[in-house]
């Protein structure tokens, strides 16, 4: 045998091992939010736009998922199950009809749900604590929770008002998974069951503080403002929150917390895909805000792929989206230069987003899914405040509306001219009331 031919041998074999034996990219996790199946629709195809989803809708978007990532580790459950109108009395039975759905698709996934505002048994932002809704709700999805041996206390804690921890697959990383929905200022209770809120925050307290792991926070509402709400449905005359002030500012605090040691939130509720920036200039934590399948708000139904690195950094975060025939790749984080979703990535995107026309545009295609337009020049600020202003005061300041309390500057001169044209008419008034009374003083003389 030839020197040279020895080599190309050599080089075989090595190749041959670099190539069988090299450890295989880990496959990325499928991040899902607000299904609002509807279990009564009788639309046979899937529902695009302007509804929430059918069964249709929710077997296409599985398919597309089972599609680009047939082996996901990891399956993420964002919230609201259930469609915005709904039969409570089958609250329950439509939980465990997605719960053997799901698991058909991905037999070997852990999956780690969480509970929205539409998940209740009796109406919307109505949890009750310890129901039996929470009960079943824990037997039909607790084996693809507690999938191999994640989450032994999800059977105990998630039916008492849908807390949970579950350790993820990567080295020193746990999912910590609260229902948030108690913070909500639209929040009250079909049983008047104690103080779930404060309970929630003594949970999520003692979880974060039991152990030096990494954390990510799990929980549906994201802390902060409305967006469109405050930009569309009240034109900025004032600050719409998501949460009430005392939790959120509790829950702002122990994210900023070092010993707490949390580096990723993740939240949805919004139906758009987004990010918020939370903890401190100094410590910035990244939250991601997953797109809706449901199509209900005018977006196209989404959902989110990503890498899930060995130091609990989510990478490649890439975004899919229904545009009424198939399913479309639309880019992600890494179409905004965002490769790996950490803080100071986040910050920069931030500020790249304040001058960059193009890669606004950019954002607001991502935003919507190839939906509905939301976003427009007039109502950009208040949606670029949102990401990292969480309190009305911080959001006033950053959208330069000014204003006391809720209301902005806009609100409080809308409120001067209608006290003012008030005072105008009831001067009217009284004097059309004075001279109507004259004149019939004077005839009775």
């Amino acid at each position: 045998m030839s020197f040279g031919n020895a080599a190309r041998g050599v080089l075989l074999v090595v190749l041959f091992f670099v190539v069988c034996l090299a450890p295989a990219a880990a496959a990325p996790w499928l991040f899902v939010t607000d299904i609002h199946l509807d279990p009564a629709s009788h639309h046979r195809g899937p529902i695009h736009l302007g509804s929430d989803s059918n069964v249709a809708l929710l077997d296409s978007a599985i398919a597309a998922m089972k599609r680009v990532d047939p082996h996901p580790p990891v399956v993420v459950i964002g919230g609201d199950e259930l469609a915005h109108i709904f039969d409570w009395s089958r609250a329950g039975a439509t939980f465990d009809f997605i719960a053997r759905r799901f698991d058909a698709a991905f037999p070997d996934a852990q999956f780690v749900l969480t509970l929205g505002n539409e998940d209740s048994a009796c109406g919307d932002y109505e949890t009750a604590p310890h129901s039996t809704f929470l009960h079943d709700i824990a037997r039909s999805w607790g084996p693809l929770v507690n999938r191999h041996g994640a989450a032994p206390g999800f059977a105990t804690t998630f039916p008492r008002d849908g807390f949970y921890t579950a350790r993820l697959p990567l080295a020193h990383v746990q999912a910590v998974v609260i229902d948030d929905v108690f913070w909500s200022p639209r929040y009250h209770s079909c049983t008047h069951d104690g103080d779930p809120g404060a309970a929630t925050i003594a949970e999520l307290r003692r979880a974060l503080h039991a152990s030096s792991d990494q954390h990510w926070i799990l929980l549906h509402i994201p802390p902060g403002i409305d967006a469109y709400s405050t930009a569309h449905l009240v034109h900025r005359l004032v600050v719409v929150p998501f949460l009430d002030p005392l939790p959120r500012e509790l829950f702002d605090g122990l994210i900023a917390d070092p010993s707490a040691h949390v580096t990723l939130v993740l939240a949805a509720h919004t139906h758009k895909f987004a990010y918020r920036i939370a903890g401190t200039a100094e410590r910035p934590v990244p939250m991601l805000l997953m797109p809706s399948i449901s199509p209900i708000f005018g977006n196209a139904p989404g959902f989110l792929t990503a890498q899930a690195d060995p130091d609990g950094t989510l990478s490649d975060i890439e975004s899919y989206a229904f545009d009424g025939t198939d399913w479309q790749r639309m880019g992600g984080f890494p179409a905004l230069g965002v490769s790996r979703f950490t803080g100071p990535a986040l910050a920069d995107l931030h500020k790249r987003l304040a001058h960059d026309d193009a890669l606004r545009k950019r954002f607001e295609i991502l935003y919507e899914g190839g939906g509905e337009p939301e976003i427009d020049e007039r109502s950009w600020m208040t949606y670029w405040c949102s990401a990292t202003a969480f309190s009305a005061t911080a959001f006033r300041a950053c959208d330069d509306q000014g204003g006391t309390s809720l209301l902005t500057q806009r609100g409080i001169k809308a409120v001067v001219v209608v006290v003012a044209i008030a005072l105008v008419v009831a001067m009217i008034v009284a004097y059309a009331v004075y001279l109507r009374a004259r004149r019939r003083n004077a005839g009775l003389r």
